[in-house]
């Protein structure tokens, strides 16, 4: 996404520095009002600035639409909340419409948004003063719920919901469109603006919004879209790194000398044939990520040291003064791919000792229980005595799940990105290590730190130099100690006071007008014919199971004050117990098969485009097709009368999952459905309100 600050940076530091002209003596006050002395607690820097420059953006440059890249845990709701004061101190603006992605981020939002919440903003910050010192004690909060009546918009200050709700209840859209002239928009995860529900709704909005503030840590997408605000502020994970805003990664991954492939015949089970080859030669083998990660073998050990890196924090958790107990409880948090995997690497870990009592794992994705859900959402409270040691996801946990006592994050599935020129763009993968960057305190003189498990195969060195995680310039075999000389010091960014340091005759220590001006992300060209590239696909018919030699583990970004890994050996894991086995009844295998299309149905668009909608019908037919005519003669799963052939597509649904999971064919797809009378229209529309 473009930045278009750049050629104001100059003209909103000098206005800083001279005090705010040109703008109400109400907003001058308030500006003043935030650097001040007696406004404590005190906004870090990095989330004044944000503030000063959406007024300055709005007042001087006459902007209506912006937009704050700031990094998660850096308090974006501090930045809501404070231009929700400006606007309403200032311009007498009353009403707030603040619009989630997901009722993950609707519950933080109401946490800090509401009176009442335990994290209410106006109760933690003295936004209002004066006259207007006791309005956090009458403002009046909506939040849209499914069913709710939608009267209380009207007198509502601060109105919550996601996008969904002003387009299923009609209600709320029909109140708003009556009651709302004059109405601030806050866009929290503002990268799903994108999405065709949340761009009709910004659209129809337009009219109506006085100004629009949208946040996100990750405004770039996948398929080259951003939202159609202007971005003036980036505070990324490096900064705040170095700012100690957030934990420190730690990434390790296995250094693999060499990989046995192990063939068998999928009906017998009989070994068919078996190689060795060195892990240089691994690219020759055109083994998807996931389905060599997921083996029982390299999945085991993955886990393994996954187990040692939780105990390891564990040992550093700082004691209470109080109690003499751990101050909080480092938990492990997996990210699968699909439920099927999750369910694999849920039992492994289940199988798993700590500390001398079973690993206690909660499992979370679309499928769960509601009770689970609500469960996976109350982590945060209580951060010394959660009974979970684990929490395994699937796409369930990406945005707003906001855990702080996550301290260990095992990947099991590939991040992508754009490239254009030297510039990456990506959502997911700083989205999934975002979850473990919020601090547990603000101790400015220790470093908190995330460790990241990883696996070679994944190729994500591209993710660790995005987000600056140092390398250690040696292998380190398990339980050696770590030379801390050798160790790249962290550099640590100054607190700036915005104008101080760039007075007088000082040079500033940047120069923001020599920037070269950011590419906008390509839009990745689709397959020309879907159809054929389908056809096309070739798959490995032949069972197998893969074992890998580990010749020591790599650390990068390693702390200087934790200098062992505590580890003797990987634990002993009983690879065969982790197999699969397709059912053999037939009823219970065309069930759990088509189960097992349309979860993909729907991870292949989140893959896409992070939205689920309607047009994973689109997708559904598409895969039943395929399988019909690749391997069922003519016939879907939902149809098929042979076990066999069923058994055989569950053998290698992993394969077709690698294929359904490639945005260029989900686009080819999509902009080309099959029987376009029939899906076209869902394809391209959403719901739209009444």
């Amino acid at each position: 996404m473009n930045y278009i600050f750049r050629p104001h940076e100059a003209n909103f530091r000098q206005w800083c520095v001279d005090g705010y002209p040109g703008i109400p003596e109400t907003g001058r006050a308030f500006l003043k009002h935030l650097a001040a002395p007696d406004f404590t607690p005190p906004l870090w820097p990095h989330q004044r600035e944000a503030i000063q420059r959406c007024i300055y953006a709005f007042e001087i440059l006459g902007m209506r639409d912006v937009l704050t890249n700031v990094v998660t845990g850096g308090g974006k709701t501090q930045i809501i909340g404070g231009l929700i004061a400006y606007l309403m101190t200032v311009h007498d603006i009353t009403q707030h419409l603040v619009l989630v992605p997901n009722t993950i981020v609707r519950a933080r939002l109401v946490d800090g948004l509401r009176l009442g919440g335990k994290d209410y903003v106006f109760a933690q910050f003295p936004f209002f003063t004066g006259n207007n010192a006791d309005l956090p004690s009458r403002l009046a909060t909506h939040i849209m719920e499914p069913g709710a009546s939608a009267a209380g918009i009207r007198a509502a200050n601060i109105i919550i919901g996601n996008v969904h709700q002003l387009y299923g209840e009609k209600d709320n859209w029909r109140v708003i469109a009556e009651n709302c002239d004059r109405l601030a928009i806050y866009n929290d995860e503002a990268h799903n603006t994108r999405a065709e529900l949340y761009n009709d709704l910004i659209d129809k909005l337009k009219p109506k919004r006085f100004f629009r503030l949208d946040t996100t840590a990750t405004p770039d997408r996948l398929d080259g879209l951003h939202p159609d605000s202007e971005m003036i502020y980036v505070y990324g994970i490096r900064e705040a790194m170095r700012d100690k805003r957030v934990k420190r990664v730690v990434v390790f991954q296995p250094e693999i000398e060499k990989v046995k492939f192990t063939y068998y015949d999928w009906e017998t089970k009989q070994e068919v044939s078996a190689e060795e080859v060195p892990w240089e030669a691994i690219e020759s083998r055109r083994i998807p990520a996931v389905r060599y990660t997921m083996n029982a073998g390299p999945m085991a050990q993955q886990i393994g040291i996954a187990i040692e890196c939780l105990r390891h924090q564990r040992l550093t958790v700082p004691r209470s003064k109080s109690d003499g107990k751990p101050t909080y409880k480092p938990l492990l948090f997996v990210v699968a791919l699909n439920i099927q995997d999750a369910e694999a690497i849920t039992r492994t870990l289940e199988e798993e000792m700590l500390d001398g009592e079973p690993v206690k794992v909660l499992l979370i994705h679309n499928e769960s229980e509601d009770e689970l859900k609500e469960e996976a959402m109350s982590i945060n409270r209580d951060i010394r005595n959660c009974k979970y040691d684990a929490i395994v996801s699937v796409m369930m946990l990406r945005e707003g799940w906001d855990v702080k006592n996550i301290s260990a994050i095992l990947l099991f599935r590939k991040f992508c990105f754009t490239q254009v020129g030297d510039m990456k763009f990506s959502v997911y993968g700083p989205q999934v290590i975002g979850r473990g960057l919020r601090r547990i305190t603000q101790d400015p003189d220790t470093w908190e730190q995330c460790h990241v498990i990883d696996h070679p195969i994944f190729k994500h060195d591209w993710l660790w130099e995005m987000i600056e995680a140092y390398k250690y310039p040696e292998s380190l075999n398990p339980g050696d100690l770590i030379d801390e000389a050798k160790i790249p010091q962290p550099r640590v960014q100054g607190e700036l006071e915005l104008g101080e340091s760039r007075l007088g005759d000082e040079k500033p220590d940047f120069d923001f007008g020599s920037l070269p001006p950011v590419p906008e992300p390509e839009i990745f060209e689709p397959l020309t014919d879907w159809r054929a590239y389908l056809d096309d696909c070739q798959y490995d018919l032949k069972g197998m199971t893969i074992s890998q030699t580990i010749a020591q583990v790599l650390s990068r970004n390693l702390d200087s004050g934790l200098d062992t890994l505590d580890a003797s050996e990987l634990p002993a894991i009983d690879a065969s117990a982790l197999s699969t086995e397709a059912p053999t009844a037939l009823p219970e295998l065309r069930e759990k098969l088509v189960k097992r299309v349309r979860e993909l149905a729907r991870t292949a668009l989140l893959e896409y485009d992070g939205q689920a909608d309607t047009r994973q019908e689109i997708l559904l037919r598409v895969i039943h097709e395929h399988l019909g005519r690749r391997f069922l003669a003519g016939v879907g799963p939902h149809d098929c009368g042979s076990v066999q052939s069923l058994q055989l597509v569950w053998q290698v649904f992993d394969q077709v999952k690698a294929n359904f999971y490639n945005p260029r064919l989900v686009d080819s797809i999509l902009s080309s459905p099959p029987g376009a009378n029939e899906h076209a229209e869902q394809a391209r529309q959403a719901l739209r309100p009444a």
